[in-house]
């Protein structure tokens, strides 16, 4: 069986990968996993993290199984978190959640069950999106349509395409949304166009997906969900994926939820509950505890909650200060361009103005290695590694002008 195997391409996300672990020059950067870094290049963990960790070993918890549908305490605490204490959904009975190994795997049990119940339902996602989160849905049988979002060379949100595109949903289509600090391009909606997404919805009857893998990484841990609640507290129904891995530092851990928001009007929560739990189990069987705990832990006791919001705040206040100082970098390097852009967006990511083939040719110039297309990781670099960047962005500007002037020659 395994001798008809044939060789498979990579990707383009692994792809980077192999040629980043091939490269020997002795000061490549890495600006392509979404991690956050310090000064050093270290990725911390947080002292939270940490006095967590202890105080579980401490109680020397049991390891036996939980449900298929995990740690239901770690559930309640992130659906608070990111929906607010007092939404309707919450305090009605009307979110129905699975602990899951990361957003991933949220991802695609929803795409599962989803497809499962309705298949003529496609997913419609954003140009461009991070490209893993298009294969959760292909693997489950999902056809997926594109909605125009940001225009990559003038650096701004296509706002008017976007709207004009989600008019096309059908009932019973899903619209997969980023909460806050948009992946792959740092850019957010306003709550105007939040708003206006949700009347859209309600309008055509899709069902709004929301994944959140990066609150507090924005404006701070509330207003990066603002437009998740205004959305949530809009609309009928919606799905809602969270990542804890960037907002607490447990990425190895693997650490997600996944909540189904229902009508007010749904009376069948519990069959919900079973078929949510049928589908995770027949795809993983269980989620690991570990991260799922120690967030728990966090979030269940003040002095360790207070800790975690207080380290997360350091964390965003130095990506706010990597944009505003990569934008001078790339300014003074480039006189008379406009990079406001990078400080405007939000969280780990920004999209240099460059073409696949310049971004190519940035990895075998400088040795600067960014994801598709050409995704800046701003919380992964140092100031050095911000001025490299913006010598390269130079120099592959003046070789795009060169090209030009040849032509028309």
């Amino acid at each position: 069986m395994l001798s008809k195997l044939i060789d498979q391409p990579n990707d383009s996300i692994e792809a980077m990968f192999v040629r980043l672990a091939n490269d020997t020059h002795a000061d490549k950067i890495d600006l392509g996993i979404g991690v956050f870094k310090d000064d050093s290049g270290n990725v911390p963990v947080m002292q939270a993290v940490r006095r967590a960790e202890g105080r579980l070993f401490e109680r020397n918890l049991s390891k036996t199984y939980r449900s298929p549908l995990g740690n239901l305490d770690y559930c309640r605490r992130v659906e608070a978190l990111v929906l607010g204490e007092d939404h309707a959904a919450l305090s009605d009975g009307r979110i129905v959640s699975a602990q899951t190994p990361g957003a991933g795997a949220a991802l695609r049990a929803a795409a599962e069950l989803v497809h499962g119940l309705s298949p003529d339902s496609a997913v419609w996602v954003s140009t461009p999106v991070w490209g893993h989160q298009i294969e959760f849905f292909e693997q489950a049988g999902m056809e997926i349509r594109s909605y125009r979002y940001y225009d990559s060379q003038r650096a701004s949100l296509d706002a008017a395409g976007m709207l004009e595109d989600l008019r096309s949903m059908r009932a019973g289509d899903l619209l997969l949304l980023h909460g806050c600090c948009h992946n792959p391009t740092g850019e957010d909606l306003t709550l105007d166009l939040w708003r206006a997404v949700g009347e859209i919805v309600v309008e055509t009857g899709a069902i709004p997906f929301v994944d959140v893998a990066y609150q507090g990484f924005g404006r701070g841990i509330e207003a990066d969900v603002t437009g998740v609640r205004l959305l949530a507290s809009s609309v009928p129904e919606m799905l809602l994926t969270v990542s804890s891995s960037k907002s607490f530092g447990v990425y190895r851990d693997r650490a997600g939820l996944l909540s189904i928001l229902l009508p007010p009007e749904a009376r069948n929560a519990e069959a919900v509950r079973r078929k949510l739990r049928d589908t995770v189990r027949q795809l993983y069987f269980m989620a690991p505890e570990q991260g799922a705990a120690i967030v728990h832990e966090i979030l269940s006791t003040p002095e360790l909650k207070a800790l975690w919001r207080a380290e997360l705040d350091a964390v965003r206040a130095r990506i706010v200060e990597l944009r505003a100082a990569l934008r001078s970098t790339i300014e003074r390097a480039n006189p008379g361009l406009d990079a406001g852009f990078i400080e405007r967006q939000q969280g780990m990511f920004s999209c240099l103005p460059i073409s696949a083939d310049e971004q190519l040719l940035m990895e075998n110039e400088f040795h600067i290695y960014m994801l598709p297309p050409a995704r800046v990781n701003v919380a992964a670099m140092n100031r050095e590694q911000s001025r490299t960047l913006a010598e390269a962005f130079a120099w592959i500007r003046a070789q795009r002008g060169a090209s030009r002037s040849e032509a028309v020659a």
